[in-house]
């Protein structure tokens, strides 16, 4: 079958120009160049056109708020990515989800991702926001003492979770054993601490937002764990080899926003009050004060990750999994992204430090 045959001086690349000089336009080359400098482009800033999925995994105005600061304040869009960020309860689901390649990115706590990483997960931390644990043991109350817990019903969360951990730390620290109470999974720190209010249990863990909620309860704070400065991976931020493999390009700039996240919380509370007030649904204004006071010295400037924290999970981890005593802190991390940042004086810069 022939084509249609374009009538003279209709092909654009034939065209003559009607001027005096008679010459061929340069409709051709202009169009070369053009694709030239839409290639370019494509190479330059072709990470961002593909959207992509983040998780936070907690409701908590501590834990997940450099994520929706990141989101909110623009900074993710700044850093040329496209992502969506959701919501996914537990930092277990979430690094299952990972794994999957639903998610590029996901929020969650150094205790699920060394469990996800000895199952056989393909993951990696590559940036941190919290390296100590910051924990507290809040009761009814009329529960005086920590001996007291004994036989006692402990709201918690799945096991894996930074709170199951954390739990069973409390009660050997306390010299009760784990059997001797009776553990309900119930989620999240605000459901925790509804059933504990109600009730419906007698203690639960929580960090600096939910203990000042307890305290406004007239609950009891029976344990502080943070002021024991424990070196622990609490906060931090997990991508697959597989991604930083093949887009390093986007795994950078991620690092890069969230960094910026962390100086703008540290530098732009009321900002960071009304974000915290979005994500927590109308949480009141004295819980995300107390939130905000505690975290805005706990959350590290370098975003570094605690190679000593991890060692410290993998060392209680191997009492009951062969697996973790023979693995090192180094094989949970690559810390490429962070030492970049340090080489180039990002940080710096962005406090303004030369």
């Amino acid at each position: 079958m022939i084509g249609k045959v374009n009538p003279p001086g209709s092909d654009p690349v034939n065209r003559r120009d009607n001027g005096r000089n008679g010459r061929p336009k340069a409709t051709g080359l202009r169009r070369g160049i053009l694709c030239l400098l839409l290639a370019l482009l494509a190479i330059v800033s072709g990470v961002a056109e593909a959207k992509f999925y983040m998780a936070y995994t907690s409701d908590s105005p501590a834990s997940s708020v450099p994520y929706w600061v990141a989101n909110d304040a623009g900074l993710l869009k700044k850093h040329g990515l496209d992502a969506e960020l959701l919501f996914i309860n537990g930092t277990s689901r979430s690094m299952q989800s990972l794994v999957a390649g639903d998610l590029s990115f996901a929020g969650g706590a150094g205790l699920a991702v060394i469990t996800g990483k000895l199952a056989g997960g393909d993951i990696a931390i590559i940036n941190s926001f919290a390296n100590t644990l910051n924990y507290y043991v809040v009761a009814r109350p009329e529960i005086r003492s920590a001996e007291e817990l004994r036989g006692k019903t402990a709201a918690t969360h799945v096991a894996g979770t930074t709170v199951d951990f954390v739990t069973r730390l409390a009660l050997t620290k306390l010299n009760i054993p784990y059997k001797e109470i009776k553990a309900v999974t119930l989620g999240t720190s605000a459901t925790r601490l509804a059933a504990l209010i109600s009730r419906q249990v007698d203690f639960t863990v929580v960090t600096d937002a939910g203990k000042a909620e307890a305290e406004k309860a007239g609950l009891r704070v029976l344990m502080d764990m943070a002021k024991e400065k424990i070196p622990f991976q609490f906060t931090c931020t997990v991508t697959t080899h597989k991604l930083i493999r093949e887009n390093p390009e986007l795994v950078r700039r991620m690092v890069r926003a969230l960094a910026e996240s962390v100086h703008f919380y540290k530098t732009r509370k009321e900002d960071v009050i009304k974000i915290m007030r979005k994500y927590t649904r109308g949480q009141s204004r004295d819980i995300l004060e107390a939130a905000y006071a505690a975290y805005v010295d706990l959350i590290v400037e370098d975003t570094y990750p605690t190679l000593e924290g991890l060692k410290n999970t993998l060392d209680v981890q191997a009492a009951f999994d062969p697996r973790a005593a023979k693995a090192k802190p180094e094989d949970f991390v690559d810390l490429r992204f962070v030492e970049e940042l340090k080489r180039t004086r990002f940080i710096d810069q962005l406090y303004g430090r030369r």
